[in-house]
């Protein structure tokens, strides 16, 4: 198989070939919202054009086809929930006339991409395992944020969204190999338990890619909310996991230390929603339980994982390649 190599002009040319607007437009449009310079991030979405613009380099300027754009009514929820990790993000309209973009101008945070600050090839044991726990009780603290701001939605989108749960997971129940019937089963069994939760504003896509960390662990930035959506606090529990261990060409390894950072998340989260009395504290009991099937084995998480993303795809076309 021959190697494909990435290259950010052929994918900018690529994103603009599907648009009438042009990337001299793009670019102009950036300088006029923000400044000069404007340059591409290095890696560029398969639904958006890119910059980083301002005399500070301090601002990130987006481009988005219809497929991604974003909901804004969403966004500004997650940035009253979230005030520390979501970076403002402001809506400028449209530009181009035929299959238009849309325009976003968002604040750039320092850090990089999980999946890129996670290697720990270059410090020692301990180094890795404290930034580990650092990484840990942030992304505790951000689920607490959610926890602690229920939102009101109507009882058919309630309805209307365990319905589609329930059809993706019995229609990947028939299409999956065996062993991972068992798991599937046990999501069944414990959608009621989900949807006895609190309703949240959820990412809906909390990957490695979508979380920054600083050099020492701690999270500097939760980005991309294009998914987002309103859903039973802990369906997107499975982020946890996704910490608690890396993916190989030999399959999933949880790290040595993963039942200590587990531990961990629990242990801040619990501080940080402070007590909690009679139905919310049986509700919070529910969420942990969820969550337990999840670590009794990779097969459990890559379930909850699968039915995620089952629903993503359902929603939009636009899977893949950073957007």
């Amino acid at each position: 198989m021959a190697t494909v190599v990435y290259s950010i002009e052929s994918c900018i040319q690529h994103f603009f070939n599907q648009t009438t607007a042009t990337r001299a437009e793009c670019d102009a449009m950036a300088a006029s919202l923000v400044g000069e310079p404007v340059n591409p991030v290095p890696v560029q979405g398969m639904w958006s054009y890119t910059v980083i613009a301002g005399p500070d380099q301090a601002d990130i300027v987006q481009f988005r086809a219809e497929p991604s754009k974003l909901n804004m009514a969403n966004v500004d929820i997650a940035m009253l929930v979230h005030q520390t990790c979501v970076p403002r993000c402001t809506y400028h309209g449209m530009i181009g006339g035929r299959s238009p973009l849309y325009i976003y101008v968002m604040e750039k945070r320092n850090g990089a991409c999980y999946i890129q600050a996670r290697d720990m090839s270059k410090e020692g044991k301990f180094e890795f395992e404290t930034r580990q726990l650092r990484t840990v009780g942030d992304l505790a603290r951000f689920f607490a944020e959610a926890w602690k701001s229920p939102q009101q939605v109507p009882l058919t989108f309630v309805n209307n969204l365990r319905r589609d749960l329930e059809t993706d997971l019995n229609r990947l129940h028939q299409q999956l190999p065996n062993r991972f019937k068992d798991a599937l089963n046990q999501v069944l069994k414990h959608l009621p338990r989900i949807f006895n939760m609190p309703f949240v504003i959820t990412h809906g896509d909390l990957n490695e890619m979508n979380i920054l960390v600083d050099d020492s662990g701690y999270i500097t930035g939760v980005i991309d909310w294009a998914e987002s959506e309103f859903c039973p606090f802990g369906i997107s529990l499975w982020a946890l996991e996704n910490i608690l261990g890396h993916m190989d060409a030999m399959g999933w390894h949880y790290h040595d230390n993963s039942k200590e950072l587990r531990e961990e998340f629990w242990r801040v989260f619990e501080i940080s929603i402070g007590p909690l009395q009679g139905v919310l504290h049986e509700r919070y009991g529910q969420a942990r339980k969820v969550n337990q099937q999840a670590a009794r084995g990779s097969e459990m998480t890559n379930a909850q994982a699968m039915l995620a993303q089952k629903h993503r795809l359902k929603k939009s076309p636009r899977r893949g390649a950073r957007r």
